[in-house]
């Protein structure tokens, strides 16, 4: 009787393939072999994917620090103690401008008109939730510590505010605190998003998630390769310049400004046949005995014992203020800071002069306000909004950021251009006239001044009938007694 033969399974083979390693970092192609299929194909999957069901993926990734503690050093160290960091400053300055508040518009308003997303913004109700956020902020003093965790963003490519609260995830800030960056660590990614799951951080010892922080971060995708959510130093690439800078003012420059006070020079003194140890006890007296700049006596057997050769060293002072002029100018232009609001105005032309300043503020200062209103919209205002319990609102709006301007040109020249142009355009939108006046944050001031206006003028409209009607009223009165007048006599 024959035997049946046993049915065998295909068997599954999981075999890896060397690859050459790519930097510091070795990697392997997953080869999947079927031996059922007859023709021998081979599935390749990426290493960093991950199939989780029938032809569908999930690619996974990681990622490193941007910089070692070494280099965070350094940038510590350029924005103490070089113009970088008085650039840095003043551009936060110019971005901050005289602070940051919160306002709402609508997620879906195509086909509306401007009046109807006025009326649908302007509820009493949303009035009033505005006003509650506005009050948080000034609270907790938000305006400065985004202005402290922006710089620190900046300088070392991220920063963390957190905050003391009860519970665990949205609920209400009690106290901002910034963490400083040299004291983060690891950043966890959601491997389905790639979107910010967790950081850890040192000093204080915390594992923090999005609801319990602000998470700055200058370039979250960076162009350094495996940096996602670690950042970028806007310092790095003047760090050269900055350390360069720095040796020329803190060392070469007082070394120079000696050399020029009490020049350089070298005592030869003769032996006389005295032993090596009594010499080297004589030069060190008198050495010890010099002062720079100051009358000095030392006492000798003859007057051609001790000699004295100055030594010109010849410092290039000039060329070395250029040098110093050149990597400041360095550090100044990678922020595109207009070198008058630094104090080296070399243009004496006022309007040239604004019309840099105009020029900055529409440029680099608009970006970056757009890249802090863009983290702190959802990371700050709207989870506060769940936290106040009006979670309900986020369904239809959002929460937009806005900074109020700064002034650099004078009010009168601006007025009187505005009015100029009223002039010549009638019709031209009063929302116009405020974002060229940079009052668009007035706009529903304006709005509201200007439905009093209306009011008052129908009320006066209504009370000038009135009189109308008892003038018109007592003048039939009047014609009346003098016909009855006139029928008597």
């Amino acid at each position: 009787m024959p035997v049946a033969k046993k049915k065998i399974k295909p068997k599954l083979v999981l075999k890896t393939k060397k690859q050459k390693p790519q930097g510091n970092m070795r990697f392997a192609t997953i080869a999947r072999v079927d031996r059922s299929n007859p023709s021998g194909g081979r599935k390749l999957y990426q290493s960093a994917s991950k199939e989780i069901a029938s032809g569908v993926k999930n690619l996974q990734t990681y990622t490193n620090p941007t910089y070692t503690d070494t280099e965070l050093e350094y940038f510590e160290d350029a924005w103490a103690n070089s113009v970088a960091g008085t650039a840095m400053d003043k551009k936060m300055e110019f971005v901050m401008g005289r602070g940051v508040k919160p306002t709402f518009e609508l997620k879906e308003d195509k086909g509306l008109t401007p009046e109807q997303k006025d009326k649908a913004l302007h509820k009493p109700e949303l009035d009033a939730v505005l006003d509650e956020l506005i009050q948080m902020d000034i609270r907790l003093g938000f305006d400065k510590k985004l202005f402290d965790g922006a710089i620190m963003a900046k300088v070392f490519g991220r920063c963390v505010i957190t905050w003391e609260q009860e519970g665990t995830g949205f609920e209400r800030p009690k106290h901002l605190k910034v963490i400083h960056p040299r004291d983060t660590g690891r950043v966890f990614l959601n491997q389905d998003s790639w979107k910010l799951d967790m950081v850890v951080t040192f000093n204080p010892s915390a594992s923090i998630t999005p609801p319990e922080m602000i998470y700055l971060v200058n370039r979250a995708d960076s162009p350094i390769r495996k940096t996602q959510l670690f950042g970028f130093s806007e310092l790095q690439r003047v760090i050269g310049a900055a350390r360069a800078w720095r040796r020329i003012v803190e060392f070469d420059m007082p070394e120079i400004t000696t050399a020029m006070w009490a020049s350089y020079g070298m005592f030869l003194v003769k032996r006389m046949g005295r032993n090596t140890a009594d010499i080297d006890a004589d030069l060190n007296s008198l050495l010890s005995s010099l002062k720079p700049g100051a009358f000095n006596a030392v006492a000798v057997e003859a007057t051609d014992d001790i000699q004295f050769m100055t030594a010109d060293l010849d410092p290039k002072v000039a060329e070395l203020v250029q040098l110093a002029d050149f990597y400041e100018r360095v550090m100044i232009g990678n922020f595109q800071v207009p070198s008058a609001l630094l104090g080296r105005e070399e243009d004496q032309n006022r309007a040239t002069l604004i019309g840099k300043i105009r020029f900055f503020i529409e440029g680099p200062v608009e970006a970056d306000r757009e890249w802090l209103a863009d983290i702190i919209g959802p990371q700050w205002y709207e989870r506060n909004l769940i936290a106040l319990g009006h979670e309900e609102i986020l369904k239809e709006i959002r929460v937009k950021p806005e900074f109020e301007p700064i002034f650099v040109e004078n009010w009168e020249d601006m007025i009187e251009g505005v009015i100029k142009l009223r002039g010549l355009f009638p019709g031209l939108p009063d929302e116009r006239l405020l974002e060229m006046l940079k009052l668009e944050e007035f706009e529903n001031d304006l709005k509201d001044n200007s439905t009093q206006i209306a009011n008052q003028k129908r009320e006066l409209v209504a009370d000038a009938k009135k009189k109308h009607l008892k003038k018109d009223a007592l003048m039939i009165q009047f014609e009346q007694y003098l016909k009855n007048l006139k029928a008597m006599t």
